[in-house]
């Protein structure tokens, strides 16, 4: 894949996408230039899964030591070697792959199709969500326009783009509100995610606002918590998690596991993440992290390379059909558990965080929480809670997700020591801008300094 230049690479990528399993829900990848727009949706899913469980996840889960980059490209990640020709395809798969068919699936699908519109809002928001974490300024207004004759879209600023997701999920809630009259098509099985269920789409919207409201935590500390909690106040229990879904058959495993299984020894597990899950005697150590060559858990400091001996990512996290979280539980009361103490109520900050923990450790493990652990890790009460606790839990729950990095660069947390055999013994602060927008895209925002931070991160 090259750049935003090349609309045509969404149908493409849907069609390479969408085979074996997803020939079930009824998609035809074989007639591209009549997508429906359940071919489009599938395949904006489909893209979404390979941003949040492909490259950037590693990159991301080595800069915050929760893996370890150990031989060839993730051994340059580990030593903060990031080019601008080593995210070319991350950049590409965000924009020629999911907001291109969304935006193609808006234009054509998008008078009387309100739970399609919505749904594929959600996965814009979560997409340029992406994009801005890791690139900060990007195309928000003009992106995937590149159908309409516009191949060189220009660059929004961080904080407007924020704001534009914030309006996308709320059109997104408003969509998914209507009664099943109102659609001409409605989404069933090609909405691989939730099978068409608008109530889940709506809860994930509401946690993907409290996060992006959140991010905001060093901007506005007082009206992002106030947000945070007003979206978390929508968000329900009882429904359920928001996962990219994978299955055991070759070509639609988990990308962790197929990325193990293709280039075994590059990424291992990073040793303050296992020796922290060891520490605590964590019941979901053996979930998240593999047995060693010796038979016990084991993960690299950031300056130790070529050891394939050490610990490989979980079952949890990379067996064939693992599902990789997008927007969980789990995070939503890690959200809310750091509003409700940056607004100065600890006492309900205590609760929230309680709860995170056990659900965590439901979500990963299958059981309940341990007695044992619940009374060492998960019992803070108003006297006793810190961010650090909530952020370093949060960061354990979270493994695979961007979000323990994004949190390491809002607040500190963990204490993370930077590998102290790279240039700058500093661990970088974003990605620099791909190689194919400095070229080809005169009115990218050029940024090929990968310590300068992001807007948000203060």
């Amino acid at each position: 894949m090259k750049n935003i230049l090349l609309a045509g690479l969404a149908l493409s990528l849907i069609t390479s996408s969408c085979t074996k399993q997803f020939d079930e829900y009824g998609v035809n990848p074989n007639s591209p230039e009549t997508a429906s727009a359940a071919l489009l949706l599938s395949g904006a899913e489909v893209s979404t899964f390979a941003t949040f469980g492909g490259q950037i996840a590693r990159i991301s889960s080595v800069l915050a030591q929760q893996a370890a980059g150990n031989q060839e490209q993730l051994q340059n990640f580990g030593r903060y070697v990031i080019t601008e020709g080593d995210i070319t395809n991350e950049w590409s798969t965000i924009y020629n792959g999911t907001l291109i068919n969304a935006r193609t699936l808006l234009d054509k699908y998008g008078t009387g199709n309100p739970y399609y519109t919505g749904m594929t809002k959600v996965l814009m928001a979560m997409n340029l969500g992406v994009a801005t974490d890791f690139w900060g300024d990007v195309p928000f207004t003009e992106a995937a326009e590149a159908l309409q004759g516009n191949f060189q879209p220009k660059y929004d600023k961080q904080e407007d783009v924020i704001k534009g997701i914030q309006t996308l999920l709320d059109q997104a809630i408003s969509e998914l509100s209507q009664p099943v009259s109102a659609n001409t098509f409605v989404p069933a099985a090609d909405d691989i995610i939730f099978k068409g269920d608008t109530k889940a789409w709506i809860n994930a919207a509401y946690i993907i606002k409290a996060r992006y409201a959140n991010r905001l935590s060093q901007v506005d500390p007082a009206g992002s918590a106030t947000q945070a909690l007003a979206a978390l106040s929508k968000v329900s229990a009882d429904q359920p998690d928001m996962n990219a879904v994978f299955y055991d058959i070759a070509g639609n495993y988990n990308q962790w596991y197929d990325f193990l299984s293709s280039r075994a020894g590059y990424i291992k597990m990073g040793k303050f993440f296992v020796d922290y899950l060891t520490a605590t005697a964590d019941p979901r150590l053996p979930f998240l992290v593999a047995k060693d060559e010796a038979g016990g858990y084991s993960g690299l400091a950031p300056e130790e390379v070529n050891n394939t001996a050490i610990s490989d990512p979980g079952p949890a996290i990379a067996s064939p059909d693992s599902p990789t979280p997008l927007a969980t539980y789990t995070e939503a009361k890690f959200i809310e558990a750091e509003a409700q103490l940056r607004s100065g109520k600890a006492a309900d900050a205590a609760a929230a965080y309680n709860i995170a923990v056990a659900a965590s450790v439901k979500r990963i493990t299958g059981a309940d929480i341990p007695a044992g652990f619940k009374a060492k890790v998960a019992s803070e009460t108003a006297a006793s809670i810190t961010l650090e606790k909530i952020i370093t839990q949060k960061y354990i729950a979270l493994f695979s997700m961007p979000e323990g990095y994004n949190d390491w660069r809002r607040t500190g947390f963990p204490a993370l020591k930077a590998n102290q055999e790279s240039a700058k013994k500093a661990i970088p602060l974003r990605l620099p801008t791909s190689q194919d927008e400095r070229n080809y895209n005169k009115n990218a925002v050029v940024v090929d300094d990968i310590y300068q931070a992001v807007w948000w991160d203060k």
